[in-house]
């Protein structure tokens, strides 16, 4: 008989309340075999929250401050001698100002624990002898001297995959040169080769407050109240997603890691303890991409093949681009194209621009935007840039 992969759900009815949220976490790690089945005596725990950007965890952007200090409680309770709290916000933000707005600064201050910044952490080259992206990448000494990694990501929607949850949120430990570079190597597959390497030996998914919609940091905070745990971080995405009501092979780096032996994305080969999906399930609004509503705004949308990376990204983007009442008559007279089997339209309107790896070879025929996905923020600033939208 196949042991299947463990994922407990609990409820967390006062998400705003700090003896509610920790009650949640720790029965939630009870269901898996407890914190203390990891940690022993003198380990250094580090805790990867998401801290994309400076934005209040009531907005579903950033990890709730409550689930953190619950594991940092946790954590000293099961013998380990140094906590520290530590990631490196996205391109462009400074994560110092992130500890701040979360009231991470405050809290590591009042507790005693670290807190890092992994842009300024000593970063050290390590080997991915089974990466099939990259074999060799920088990644912060003292995440990898930790002997106890905590992921603790939150349920949101993204611009990029259906979802952003426990893989994905490893990507805050990179430089930020390497974060600009997994777009352009193949953003799916880098998460999943870097995930190789830093996996962590547990995942705590915060879905006190969630987002949806223009996810990671401009969509709507969905109150969903519960906490996800699991000692399979592929197998807790797995149920993160489908609590979503996203098909979890819908997303790309998940599907890989499944695929590549790093964990289960099988429900049926999964053990949920706790709360059941169907009691939790709560379907995320999802951005679409209506190429016929946009035609009769004089933007053309040509898209074949594409892969669900690159429709995100031309989604958010295009998504972006509506919530400014003026901005959507600048795009007018443009064609977009995109997907890896997409050709060019026999009559182009207006100015053509070639989006993602896979329209390279129309290079010549119009604008060109790289990357596998491009960054939503790449596609903005090759317009700003190009063609002077602002």
């Amino acid at each position: 008989m196949i042991k299947k992969a463990q994922v407990s759900i609990v409820k967390c009815e006062k998400i705003h309340h700090y003896e509610s949220v920790k009650k949640a976490v720790k029965d939630c790690l009870d269901l898996i075999g407890g914190l203390d089945s990891l940690v022993s005596a003198g380990d250094r725990i580090l805790i990867k929250p998401n801290l994309i950007a400076p934005y209040h965890y009531r907005t579903g952007a950033t990890t709730n401050p409550l689930v953190i200090r619950a594991l940092c409680a946790l954590a000293k309770k099961a013998g380990a001698v140094r906590v520290s709290i530590a990631d490196g916000s996205a391109v462009g933000h400074k994560t110092e100002e992130v500890f701040a707005v979360t009231g991470l600064k405050e809290l590591s201050a009042r507790i005693g624990v670290a807190l890092i910044d992994f842009k300024k952490a000593k970063a050290v080259p390590m080997g991915i002898p089974n990466g099939k992206i990259f074999r060799r990448i920088k990644i912060p000494q003292i995440f990898m001297e930790a002997d106890v990694i905590i992921n603790v990501p939150v349920m949101k929607t993204h611009d990029v995959f259906p979802a952003t949850l426990g893989l994905k949120n490893m990507k805050g430990i990179l430089q930020e040169k390497d974060k600009k570079r997994f777009h352009k190597w193949g953003l799916a597959q880098s998460i999943v080769d870097l995930n190789k390497l830093v996996l962590a030996q547990i995942t705590v998914l915060d879905g006190t407050v969630c987002m949806e919609g223009m996810g990671p940091t401009h969509g709507t905070p969905v109150n969903l109240g519960i906490i996800i745990s699991s000692l399979d971080t592929v197998a807790a995405d797995t149920v993160a997603a489908a609590v979503m009501g996203i098909d979890p092979l819908k997303i790309e780096y998940v599907k890989l890691a499944f695929e590549q032996g790093m964990g289960c994305a099988d429900l049926s080969r999964i053990q949920v303890l706790g709360t059941s999906i169907e009691k939790v399930k709560r379907p995320f609004k999802q951005v679409k991409l209506d190429s016929g509503f946009w035609k009769e705004k004089g933007i053309e949308i040509y898209e074949k093949g594409a892969c669900s990376g690159c429709r995100n990204t031309v989604t958010s983007f295009i998504a972006n681009i509506e919530e400014n009442e003026d901005r959507p008559e600048l795009l007018k007279g443009y064609t977009l194209i995109f997907g890896q089997n997409v050709k060019l339209p026999d009559k182009c309107k207006g100015k053509l621009v070639n989006i993602g790896l896979c329209t390279g070879k129309f290079r010549g025929k119009g604008g060109y935007i790289p990357g596998c996905p491009p960054h939503p923020q790449d596609i903005l600033d090759f317009f700003e840039k190009t063609y002077r939208i602002a």
